[in-house]
């Protein structure tokens, strides 16, 4: 079960990577910069959208929004409300686990854009 789980995590983090990796190359083609640079800056960019995303979700409340999915209106996107609910154990679990996720695909991303940046000093 482990193993499955580091496989599918090993492939998101992958395609992810390689999805940044060939847009920032075709950006940075486009806009005629060093492909080093052009690396860095979308992993950069990337992680650091990844992490901003991974304390948002994070920081969801404990509360939800109790929808009725038979009242007028709510096909459009569940805005027929009926009041809040508190959180079951496991929404409140996946909540944890995706902001953990998406924040350890962000500081992987980031720890990459310092990779494809090693040719600068830190000093």
């Amino acid at each position: 079960m482990l193993v499955g789980a580091l496989r599918r995590l090993l492939t998101l983090f992958a395609a992810v990577s390689g999805a940044t990796l060939l847009l920032s190359l075709a950006i940075g083609a486009l806009g005629g910069e060093p492909i080093r640079r052009s690396i860095a800056l979308g992993f950069y960019i990337v992680g650091s959208l990844l992490l901003l995303a991974g304390f948002f979700v994070g920081n969801r409340g404990v509360l939800r929004a109790d929808t009725d999915p038979e009242a007028p209106g709510s096909f459009l996107f569940g805005f027929a409300r009926k009041g809040v609910r508190p959180a079951t154990a496991s929404e409140r679990k996946e909540t944890v686990g995706v902001s953990l996720l998406v924040i350890g695909m962000g500081i992987g991303l980031l720890f990459l854009g310092v990779l494809a940046d090693s040719g600068k000093t830190f000093v």
